[in-house]
């Protein structure tokens, strides 16, 4: 059983207990099926504790296609990718792996301790002792324990593996999450201070580590770079534990819920960066569960009701509300091949829902399918494909009663109905006639709040929807903010379109927004949004380039397309650099005669992308060919060093010839007899004669500076 408060299931411990190949009798106290069952290969995998009970189910048909039996009463959590299905005792760490051709169970291991998480993706598997910060590296298909298990400052949150066969483990005491790489812990990434609540969801392949307390979402790229994203700070106010984040989502976005008194539900974008926030309207938020989403619909559990609270992120408006358990009660969420499955983990009923709102009930009870003791169904009758729908699922009905049970009978009526003999009428007494009532104009009612109001940051904007006010005639509805320096439309009409756009507030500061809905008799004010930033954390520079000078380099960039006031710029690389203002930089100090590469990236109050600019220079000694000079009274000794001493080549008294001159560098002074002139710059030469140094005075180069012209110093 899945946890309210989320996919626990993650990652490791791995005792050396060694792997049980039991009998299913042992575990389920079932046999193994006479004939092959045929799951579908889009499907899940879906528990009921009450009777103990693990259900295939086709997620295109919505219909029950295998089965195994426990004993009732029996809390197993499922965890499931591609082929590995586990079962997953919380209570006593015992994990089993379901063979799903044989409907049987294959293996059983007991790894020693209550609460093991366990996280598997393809082949990367890993068992993971929270209390005792225990990471095991584990054979997914077997259950073996591979190599030695790592240890970490406990308690751990929960771990998840990336697109790349990643573990990623938060560490809450030190505030870091640790990447584990078959079996390998590499460098911790700091994410927060030591204590913060940390979660890990994957989204797209890559992990995003939301810092609840710090109120920002941490970002790995691809290539490996960092970025961090700013949320709002009603996130900071979540109840204890931290707000809630999914395991995985399939796309770029990643819900977060801050649970407890607000019901803040926040939707990041890891592709656009921007950060979109609406409040759940209801009476029991801390009862709300993991987000999950599919598509651009967010489904939220909600245990007080039994249900899912479904929010179209992208539409805005008002959520709906989907019925999925007959009783309050757990709803296990989750996304797979796909498909969002939202499973009452108490009872027989469950959905599958695809990314157009398309939805299957699952009766869970339907046992005429292949399982321990049964043969396959014969042929089944086709299934009538559902009616598409471009808007989430319609609310099912609700029963009055919360208390399960069947309905009541009703009594059906004969098909004939004897004849009854009608009433005698008495004789009507005449009744004095009234002068008519003046009609009173009722007055008018006073419209709704308008609800649902959300909040979506955007480059140098925020862009506001709300659901409309309903039971009264409004006339229209208009915008108040926090703070200044803003620009908003003076009203929206009462038929809509039900947005404004926030324009020319300060990135550095956080608005709040109330919708007023105006009607004959005065004003009716939505609740307060959540805060939102007039912009998105920036995507990386462009045009990034960096131009050769001695010992250093010219860098210069443009700025982000989705940029905005207030960036600034840091550099790493060979050079650092941090709160650039301007698109250009100049480096010194570097060494010639090598390459040398620069990461640029850009941030501002609303966080940093990931991803970097990465440029080159490359300080090669720029070459230069001039002659040999004061050469007519005698030999022009080459040294083999920057001074007047030693032999490495010699120029014949009155020959005149190029050289190559490779680089400058200050040595002792020399004085030409010849001339009288005087240098301290020496010159690395190659030439026909010998190959080595001579003095300036003895050779034609440019006057003026060090060095001179276009060469470059010897830093080799």
């Amino acid at each position: 059983m899945r946890s309210l408060r989320g996919d626990r299931a993650t990652a490791l411990i791995a005792g050396a207990a060694a792997v049980i190949l039991v009998a299913v009798a042992a575990w389920f106290g079932v046999g193994v099926s006479s004939a092959t069952p045929k799951l579908a290969d889009v499907g899940a995998w879906l528990w009921t504790g009450a009777k103990g009970k693990i259900v295939h189910v086709n997620g295109l048909s919505g219909e029950v296609d295998g089965y195994l039996d426990d004993k009732a009463g029996r809390q197993l959590r499922v965890v499931q990718d591609g082929g590995n299905v586990l079962l997953v005792d919380d209570r006593t760490g015992y994990v089993s792996r379901i063979e799903p051709s044989q409907l049987s169970v294959s293996q059983t291991r007991d790894f020693g301790a209550a609460g093991t998480q366990i996280a598997v993706s393809g082949s990367a598997g890993y068992a993971v002792d929270p209390a005792a910060g225990k990471v095991q590296r584990i054979n997914p298909a077997t259950l073996d324990t591979l190599g030695s298990p790592i240890s970490l400052p406990g308690p751990l949150g929960a771990a998840r593996i990336d697109g790349g066969g990643r573990l990623w483990v938060p560490v809450t005491a030190k505030g870091e999450v640790v990447p584990v790489s078959q079996g390998v812990a590499a460098s911790p990434l700091k994410v927060g201070e030591p204590g913060e609540e940390l979660s890990v969801t994957i989204a797209g392949g890559l992990p995003v580590v939301v810092n609840t307390r710090a109120a920002t979402a941490t970002i790995v790229g691809a290539d490996g770079g960092v970025g961090e994203i700013t949320l709002p700070k009603g996130v900071a106010q979540a109840a204890e534990g931290g707000a809630l984040t999914p395991a995985l989502t399939e796309g770029s976005l990643v819900p977060v819920l801050a649970s407890g008194d607000s019901g803040l539900l926040v939707v990041v974008d890891t592709g656009s960066n921007s950060v979109l926030s609406t409040k759940l309207a209801t009476d029991h938020p801390a009862e709300l569960g993991v987000p999950q989403v599919l598509g651009s619909k967010v489904y939220v559990p909600d245990q007080g009701e039994g249900s899912l609270i479904v929010w179209d992120s992208a539409a805005g408006g008002r959520p709906t509300t989907l019925q999925v358990a007959q009783r309050p009660g757990p709803v296990d969420v989750f996304v797979k091949d796909g498909l969002l499955w939202a499973n009452d983990e108490n009872g027989d009923k469950a959905v599958v829902i695809d990314p157009e709102g398309r939805k299957h009930d699952i009766d869970k009870d339907d046992s005429d399918v292949p399982g321990p003791t049964n043969t396959p169904k014969p042929k089944r009758t086709p299934v009538t494909p559902p009616t598409q729908s471009d808007s989430p699922p319609d609310p099912d009905p609700v029963p009055a009663e919360s208390t399960a049970g069947p309905p009541p009978t009703r009594t059906r009526e004969a098909t004939t109905t004897p004849p009854s003999t009608p009433p005698s009428t008495p004789t009507a007494t005449p009744t004095p006639t009234r002068t008519p009532t003046p009609t009173r104009t009722p007055e008018a009612t006073a419209p709704s709040a308008p609800a649902a109001v959300s909040a979506r940051s955007g480059p140098g904007r925020v862009t506001i929807t709300f659901s409309p006010s309903t039971g009264g005639k409004v006339e229209r509805y208009t915008l108040k903010t926090t703070g200044d320096g803003r620009t908003v439309p003076e009203a929206v009409d009462a038929g809509g379109p039900y947005q404004f756009e926030f324009t020319g507030g300060d990135c550095a500061n956080e608005y709040t927004f109330v919708v007023v809905a105006h009607w004959s008799g005065g004003e009716v004010e939505s609740e307060p949004s959540a805060g939102a930033k007039p912009c998105v954390a920036p995507g990386s520079p462009s045009g990034f380039t960096a131009k050769a000078k001695n010992r250093g380099a010219v860098l210069t960039w443009n700025a982000p397309e989705n940029g905005a006031d207030g960036i600034t710029y840091e550099l790493t690389g060979a050079a650092t650099g941090n709160a650039i203002k301007d698109t250009t930089f100049t480096v010194d100090g570097l060494k010639n005669n090598q390459k040398h590469t620069f990461q640029l990236k850009a941030r501002n109050a609303a966080g940093e992308s990931p991803d970097v600019a990465t440029a080159e220079v490359d300080l090669a000694y720029p070459r230069q060919q001039y002659k040999n000079a004061s050469n007519e009274d005698t030999n022009t000794i080459i040294r083999p060093g920057p001074g007047a001493s030693g032999e490495a080549g010699k120029i014949p008294q009155g020959v005149y010839i190029t050289l190559t001159v490779i680089c400058q560098v200050k040595g002792p002074s020399f004085t030409d007899p010849s001339t009288g002139k005087s240098s301290d710059i020496w010159n690395r030469i190659e030439s026909q004669y010998g190959n080595g140094y001579l003095n300036d005075t003895l050779v034609a180069s440019p006057d003026g500076g060090f060095p001179e012209g276009p060469l470059f110093e010897c830093t080799d």
